[in-house]
């Protein structure tokens, strides 16, 4: 990444610089020691990551920050400062800093904290290109890619409803999660992946809890198989319940999710969030 350190303190400048070399976090592209000075060196070498003092001559780095935000630049910020006042802090976060690091600098804070916004730039980034509409076509009808995402988004939808975990809070998570997975699955390169990289990310992207995410998608996944279990219960040669039995889940659990609810076993099936995550992408896909 491209970093721009803006600090009236050369001794911190000169740390931080530093530790961005030592740990090879990325590359220093300017700094200066002044507010107004900042503003436009950040506008112009549109860094990926800035980083600014609170108290700074010329102008404090949170009008800083809000003039740049106001100009449309896609620079994160990690606000640097002595400051422990909790209303300054949280004036800081409102104006738009992604990270708040207290004074004297941490090696491991600073470092953890520029990965942390490195992994949350590349999300972003993965989550626009999945958004965007682009100018490849697919298909024999010559389709917009953006006409199929809408189309792979109704059929996951569909298969929610079928499963009967529409309404979940997790519904919305496991999509969300099928994206991030989809990427890599397409991808040229390695298309090896783990869950807690997902969760990781996604956390940051919708700025919510890993653990609650993950209980969010384990409940709504449990439903279903709980759902699904029920269908083979009701007709063991329902279409619905082969189709997701066997592409969703892992069949021999199926069967002890059966076996629990019609009080044969006291072991519920378990989950493969993997499975679920993949097989309903290769559902959508047809």
């Amino acid at each position: 990444m491209r970093f721009v350190i803006i600090e009236d303190d050369v001794s911190i400048r000169k740390i931080t610089s530093n530790i961005l070399k030592k740990y090879d976090l990325g590359t220093i592209v300017a700094e200066c020691g002044d507010g107004l000075k900042g503003e436009d060196i950040i506008a112009e070498y549109a860094p990926d990551v800035a980083l600014v003092d609170l108290l700074l001559p010329g102008q404090d780095g949170v009008e800083l920050i809000r003039k740049l935000k106001e100009r449309g630049v896609e620079t994160s910020f990690i606000m640097i400062s002595e400051s422990t006042s909790q209303p300054m802090i949280t004036k800081a976060y409102e104006t738009g800093i992604d990270f708040y690091i207290h004074k004297p600098i941490n090696v491991l804070e600073i470092t953890s904290v520029i990965r942390k916004v490195e992994e949350s730039r590349r999300l972003r980034a993965v989550m626009s290109l999945i958004s965007q509409t682009t100018a490849r076509y697919v298909g024999s009808d010559n389709r917009p890619a953006e006409q199929d995402d809408n189309a792979k988004r109704n059929r996951i939808n569909r298969i929610f409803s079928e499963l009967g975990i529409i309404s979940e809070a997790g519904a919305k998570n496991i999509h969300q999660l099928a994206q991030l997975v989809e990427v890599r699955l397409s991808g040229e390169q390695d298309q090896t992946y783990q869950l807690h990289d997902l969760y990781q990310e996604l956390s940051i992207a919708i700025e919510q809890d890993v653990k609650t995410i993950e209980q969010r998608v384990r409940r709504a996944i449990a439903k279903a198989m709980q759902n699904v279990a029920n269908m083979g219960i009701e007709d063991y040669h329902d279409d619905k319940f082969e189709m997701y039995s066997g592409a969703l889940f892992d069949f021999k659990e199926i069967r002890n999710e059966m076996a629990s609810i019609q009080g044969k076993s006291s072991y519920h099936g378990k989950v493969n969030i993997k499975k679920f995550i993949e097989g309903l992408l290769f559902l959508a896909a047809e």
